[in-house]
């Protein structure tokens, strides 16, 4: 078993705390089991991102968080798409 000793500021770490003990309750092993439910949830969001074949249920799930509507997004994705576009013009010229 590995460890891993990290330092959080102090307001994210209390509602962290605050969230883990509601719902595991305030029993020894709490916060390492929410504490380790959150790192598999960050892994599996990464490996979903870094994914080439997208499914349209794999996009609802990245994009469930979000508090935009969708034509904030398409504006957002288009700005995305014109940056990057930008700068491929710079590189091959």
């Amino acid at each position: 078993m590995g460890e891993l000793k990290v330092t959080l500021d102090e307001k994210l770490l209390k509602l962290f705390k605050e969230r883990a003990y509601r719902i595991f309750g305030y029993k020894k092993g709490s916060l390492k089991f929410a504490v380790e439910l959150a790192i598999k949830d960050f892994i599996e969001r990464i490996d979903l991102l870094q994914k080439e074949d997208l499914s349209v249920k794999d996009i609802r799930g990245l994009l469930k968080d979000l508090k935009v509507t969708s034509v904030e997004l398409q504006h957002r994705a288009l700005e995305v798409m014109v940056v990057n576009m930008r700068k491929y013009r710079e590189r091959i010229s």
